[in-house]
């Protein structure tokens, strides 16, 4: 009988050796249930978070804006606004135009989103 086990676990040992192969962590992707995935999705969004800038004077802002505007350079803005995750929003865009405290800014998509001077947090621009 031990012989019989030995052999059972040379042939276990070959199997394994010629011809299983591990995927890893990719069989267990299956297991993942929708909950853990947004968690997950959560997870990784926080990580990748930019750091709120400092808030900066409405005049700079608005000086910021106005050169870039005559420059037709891209502007980097953080809102005041925190999205579902509690991450500060950025938008990315050219100053389409100016109107006492209210910007339009073209996005990248050519759509355009109106913005007061008080709902930016921080400019820069893209260079």
């Amino acid at each position: 009988m031990i012989l019989h086990q030995a052999s059972d676990d040379k042939l276990a040992t070959e199997f394994f050796h010629r011809d299983y192969h591990d995927r890893g962590m990719l069989k267990w992707g299956g297991f993942y249930l929708s909950d853990h995935t947004s968690a997950l999705t959560k997870m990784h969004a926080a990580e990748q978070v930019e750091q709120a800038q400092p808030q900066q004077p409405v005049i700079e802002i608005s000086r910021e804006l106005a050169a870039a505007w005559h420059a037709q350079q891209p502007v980097h803005l953080q809102l005041n606004i925190l999205d579902d995750n509690q991450v500060i929003t950025t938008v990315d865009g050219i100053v389409a135009g100016v109107n006492e405290d209210h910007i339009v800014l073209r996005l990248a998509n050519d759509r355009f989103r109106y913005l007061t001077l008080t709902e930016i947090r921080w400019v820069t621009w893209v260079r």
